[in-house]
Formats: C-alpha cells, structure tokens, sequence
C-alpha cells in the first residue's frame, strides 16, 4: 500500500528553535549584536540538521494479519504485522506506530532484504469481549532530538473479533430438540409421521393407511390417524435494553448463556434464529431506533470496538455457522432506547410463529411476571426457558405453568440447569 503523507508535526522545542534562529539571524543582521547572530546560525543550523532526518521515500508494502481468529475474552491474541520489500535495495529498520483498538503501540519494523518480506508478531490483549480495530500502521520519522517528526501511513486495518466465552452445552440440554421426525402437535391429519389413533375408514381415505390386523379383528375397516408435526425451530432472545440488567457483568453472562446455546443447537443442525433486541421490521412499525450500534459506536473512541452490521441493521444475528454467530455476539452492546424483553418477545414472536422451543436471556432485574408476560407472546405448546444470568448467585430452577425459569450464577451452571429444566 502507497504511503499517504501527512504534514511534518513539529515539536515544542522545535518552534522554540524556528523562533531562536530567526530571532538571532535578524535581531543580529539589523543590530550588528554578533553574539546574537552566532545563535541564530547555531539554532539554523540545528533545524536544518533535524530536517534531514526526516527527509527519504520509505519504500515497501506492510499488511496487518490476525493469526489468531478464534479469540476468547481473556486469551490473548496474536497480531502479525508484514512487512514485504519490493525494491532492488536492502530496507532498513524503522520505527512504527500500530493502533490497537485506540491505543498506539510503538514497534520497530525489521530491515528486509530485497524482494524478501518479514513480520513482526504484536500481541494484542483481550479482557473483554468486543470487535478491536487494528491498523493502520504509521512509519515515524523523527530526529535525534526530537523537534519534528514525520508521519506516513503504511497499512490498511484490520478487525480482531473477541469472543464471549462459552460452554460446551451436553446432548441432553438439547434434547427436546432433536427428534428428526418433528414435534407433535394437537393438530390431527390423515397423513403424517407421528401415530395417534384408529379411526373407522370413511369413502376417500387413502388405502395405504389401512390397519389390517384391527381391520381383521373387528370385521371393519379402521384407518391409522396421525398427529400433525412440525419441524424443531429454536428460538434464543435476549434484550439489549440496560434496566433488564443489574450490571455489565450480568449482560455479559446473558451473552455467554446465548452464545453457549446458540453454538450448540447450530453444531446439532438444528433450525435457529438468534435475536439480539427486537428484529428490525418491527423497529420500523414501532418508530424505535434504540439498537447495539449507538453503544458501540460511543465506546469506539475509548477502546476500539465498534457494532457490526448485523447487529445494528436487523437484531437477527447470523447462524450459518458458530463463528457467524460468535463475531455478531462479540459487537452486540447495549442501548438506553432498545426495546425491553417483553417488547422484544413480542416482535420475535410475531416475527417467527413457528418456534418450537425459545430460550430468553436476561438479567435479574426482570421479574417472574415479565417473564411470564414474555413467554404469553408465544404459540401454546411452545416451550419457553428463560435463564436469569445474576452473577454468584445460586443455580435455581422454577417452573410456573409452561414457563421454566432458571438462575445461573456462573457460566458452568447453565449445563445442570438446562439439563434439569429439559428434563422438568
């Protein structure tokens, strides 16, 4: 990439030396004060020294380069920055600056040999989950002194998504979910995968579903009748609105509880929809604008972390794949004017009326009876599980009418409690 010039940054000292030698040079010349004229050559000469250091083309292509793509909070990750020599001439080494998530890092770029390439290997820490701007990484020329440097961009940037944490989620908790042949509903069909009952034959009934060994028995025909199926959609939903949450802390396990369950019913195959606040159709007919961006884009000058495009445009989060899902997560934020869960239950379930199952994530501010008022905005037979993320409290579990609620103090807890809630 072709540097791009930017003004020479003079320094403090290095005005005080400008001024020095124009002082002197002409406070000397028109008074004839000889030693005032020796300074001002002094100070010239000094500033004219400072200037060759930052003169010469800096030649060569430098390209950020995240090794590690699968970061989780905590875990440090690793950052190459390449630097490639097309010249016909050996590079030398040079001071750089490398932004990292807002913060400027200083390196030193190795000499290359011509036509080669080497790298520097950056180690970027991640104690909390979010998208880091990397990049750009800016070559400094400045002199021994320090009364002027010279900047020129080298690079383009580059995006480090760091993951919430996970945990891996046993066959069981998803157990309701992986019966291939579909759900059972109360809907009766003449034809379908799951039996329900004999019925006598009537004119049109297909012959194929005949019960010859009843038929036999009773010396009239009896047909097989079935009970209508659908096929397992699984819904997650967590809310985005602050007041759902009594800190940052519980937010955060709120992720990590979508994520786990999110990243095991997509390893399963199973159909999911992930929703983090309302989906945005039904933003438009609401008039609200509150969603993960606005958050996100306010901390992006303190740490480098912006909201992706997912996240900000629909509410729905990718699913293709658990890394979809894990990089839409590590951008979602909180917003002061995002709908609060039991808005976001209702547009999700307008939105999706052929949830089988749904799981809804919130903090401990949310009460039973919103809770409750969440799981009515779902078709009956649904299966709601709400997980009530409180941060060193005590795993619980609860039932009222359809509706499980458990308590996860810790990020472990969420394998016993689901498993005990699947299975209540």
């Amino acid at each position: 990439m072709t540097g791009r010039r930017h003004p020479v940054s003079v320094s403090g000292a290095g005005w005080v030396v400008c001024s020095m030698a124009v002082l002197g040079l002409a406070g000397g010349l028109v008074f004839g004060w000889t030693e005032l004229l020796v300074a001002g050559v002094f100070a010239l000469a000094i500033a004219i020294g400072a200037s060759l250091f930052l003169v010469g083309a800096t030649r060569g292509r430098i390209a950020i380069e995240v090794l590690d793509r699968q970061v989780t909070a905590g875990t440090p990750a690793t950052v190459a920055v390449r630097v490639s020599n097309d010249s016909g001439r050996r590079s030398r080494s040079q001071p750089a600056e490398f932004v990292v998530g807002g913060r400027v890092e200083s390196i030193q770029l190795p000499a290359v040999a011509a036509g080669g390439s080497r790298e520097v290997v950056v180690s970027v820490p991640t104690e909390r989950r979010g998208v880091i701007q990397l990049g750009p990484v800016t070559i400094v020329r400045r002199d021994p002194i320090g009364l002027a440097r010279r900047d020129s961009v080298r690079s383009g940037t580059a995006e480090l998504f760091v993951h919430p944490a996970t945990v891996g989620l046993s066959v069981s908790t998803t157990g309701l979910l992986r019966d291939l042949e579909g759900i059972p509903t109360a809907d009766l069909t003449d034809s379908d995968m799951s039996f329900h009952a004999l019925r006598p034959y009537v004119t049109g009934d297909d012959r194929r579903y005949i019960h010859w060994k009843s038929t036999a028995k009773t010396g009239a025909f009896l047909v097989r009748q079935f009970e209508q199926t659908r096929r397992s959609h699984l819904i997650v939903l967590q809310s985005l609105n602050p007041a759902d949450y009594a800190s940052d802390d519980e937010f955060e396990l709120a992720i990590s509880v979508v994520a786990s369950i999110g990243v095991r019913a997509i390893a399963d195959g199973t159909t999911v929809s992930v929703f983090a606040g309302e989906p945005r159709s039904a933003r438009r007919r609401t008039g609200r604008r509150g969603t993960a961006a606005g958050t996100a884009a306010g901390t992006a000058a303190a740490a480098g972390i912006r909201g992706s495009a997912a996240v900000a445009g629909s509410g729905r989060l990718r699913v293709r794949t658990p890394r979809d899902l894990l990089d839409d997560l590590s951008a979602t934020a909180e917003a002061p004017n995002a709908a609060r869960l039991t808005a976001v239950a209702r547009s999700v379930g307008e939105s999706a009326p052929d949830a089988s199952v749904v799981f809804v994530a919130c903090g401990s501010t949310v009460t039973a009876r919103q809770l409750r008022a969440a799981a009515s905005h779902f078709a009956t037979g649904v299966e709601v599980i709400a997980v009530v993320a409180e941060p060193e409290a005590e795993a619980t579990l609860v039932r009222i009418d359809s509706l499980r609620i458990t308590r996860v103090g810790y990020l472990d807890d969420l394998v016993r409690t689901l498993s005990r809630a699947v299975g209540a």
